[in-house]
């Protein structure tokens, strides 16, 4: 009983946290879409899903999985036209593209209060990750992997004639959020009951300690990656106020946690569009390793004063090497 009453709690708290954003968001999502707005945010955005290989109507949902959430994301998803042409490689580089670049505004606020920049985050999260994506969909186009439908596990919640329809449309996508939020809550209790959390820790500490993450910082990497960028930049911003970690090992965390956070649960709530695991939660994991190796590399070339302008900030206390 107080194992169920803990997973109810859980599920619950979860669910207000986005809610209270994703609520808010579609009505404002609404009524950008009677004034016309929604029409000219998908032409704004078409070149980059014409770039990307994905249908013009997507770019509300990438959009809008950006600026909150993807559990947001899907919900507009499934408020698309049941009929639309989706393949399972478009599916694949739209979970890319998502996994990358979701709740970039408050995340980015995270990862500037540990101490990296906000245009350096942005730059990585949001620029490398659609470069990532164009090579992908590149590669799909060349070689007509996975061009057949996508099998997408989310009801169609097709637009409402009137206001009403719309409301219970929406309470409805609200509901299937809810569902999937107990069901996922309940597998990642489980996973974390059989050990798969300390599986993935002794998988990642060998492939940080070869990036030249610190010992230090790497345990609070693994919590961020298993956990979510809430959990390890909080921890981070705990580490950093006592000036014992190095400035260099702030930023390759950040960059590999803003990357490569909650593994499990978006990879999850992901491949409910469709997308190939593969791509969502393996090839995403080679790319975040290799941008950070890349970054770390240089970045030991770098000057001090550099460090700080473009890459880090001075909510770290000390700028001095471990050495």
């Amino acid at each position: 009983m107080n194992k169920i009453r803990e997973l109810t709690r859980s599920s619950l708290e979860i669910t207000y946290e986005l809610f209270i954003i994703m609520i808010p968001t579609l009505i404002i999502v609404k009524i950008l879409d009677e004034l016309g707005f929604v029409e000219i945010l998908n032409k704004f955005c078409a070149p980059l899903m014409f770039l990307l290989g994905l249908p013009e109507a997507i770019s509300l949902v990438f959009t809008t999985s950006l600026l909150t959430s993807p559990y947001a994301g899907l919900i507009v998803f499934s408020g698309l036209p049941a009929d639309m042409p989706f393949t399972a490689a478009q599916a694949s580089v739209l979970g890319l593209l998502i996994l990358f670049t979701h709740s970039l505004p408050i995340e980015v606020i995270i990862c500037r209060k540990a101490g990296v920049r906000a245009r350096a985050m942005i730059f990585i999260r949001l620029g490398l990750g659609i470069l990532s994506c164009y090579f992908l969909n590149l590669f799909f186009q060349l070689t007509g992997y996975m061009n057949y439908p996508a099998t997408i596990l989310l009801p169609s919640l097709e637009s409402a004639p009137d206001l009403f329809s719309w409301g219970l449309s929406q309470l409805k996508g609200l509901g299937m959020i809810f569902i999937i939020i107990i069901a996922l809550v309940i597998i990642l209790d489980f996973l974390k009951y059989i050990g798969v959390e300390r599986l993935i820790e002794k998988a990642l500490k060998p492939f940080l300690n070869f990036l030249g993450v610190g010992e230090k910082a790497s345990t609070i990497a693994i919590v961020g990656v298993t956990l979510g960028i809430g959990f390890g930049a909080g921890l981070l911003i705990k580490e950093v106020k006592t000036g014992k970690l190095h400035y260099k090992d702030v930023f390759g965390v950040l960059v590999l946690v803003g990357m490569l956070h909650s593994i499990i649960e978006d990879t999850a709530v992901i491949s409910l569009i469709g997308s190939n695991i593969i791509i969502t939660l393996f090839l995403r994991a080679v790319l975040t390793l290799c941008i950070v190796y890349v970054f770390m590399r240089l970045g030991a070339k770098l000057t001090q004063e550099f460090w700080q302008k473009h890459l880090t900030n001075y909510n770290i206390p000390e700028y001095k090497p471990n050495s």
